[in-house]
């Protein structure tokens, strides 16, 4: 799968909500594994501002690396975020999207 660095220095990158666990499963039953690292993944909801325009978007992070002291409303950084399309077929319609994941979400420093 290709994957595209994203540059977040010119963005302002807000906590929109708790990290929560990932699953592969829609009953939560099965946690999503990361595989590079074979920690479980966590989604993290953003605000992501950039010129004039804001969004919010969710990237998964594996649980290590999940910042101390994160707080909803905080501006946050990412680690090693990339974007990554995907696609498949589901009840024979094709579907496809961009997934992102980064490496940690930590606090802003100076925030």
């Amino acid at each position: 799968m290709k994957t595209m660095p994203i540059d977040q220095t010119p963005a302002l990158v807000i906590l929109a909500s708790e990290s929560r666990p990932h699953f592969k499963d829609r009953e939560g039953q099965q946690p999503a594994i990361d595989r590079a690292t074979g920690a479980h993944l966590h989604l993290v909801d953003v605000m992501f501002a950039f010129n004039g325009r804001a969004e919010v978007i969710t990237a998964k992070v594996p649980e290590p690396g999940l910042g101390k002291g994160l707080k909803v409303g905080l501006p946050v950084v990412f680690t090693g975020l990339v974007a990554s399309a995907w696609e498949n077929e589901i009840n024979g319609k094709d579907r496809h999207g961009i997934s992102l994941r980064a490496d940690a979400v930590t606090a802003k420093a100076g925030a």
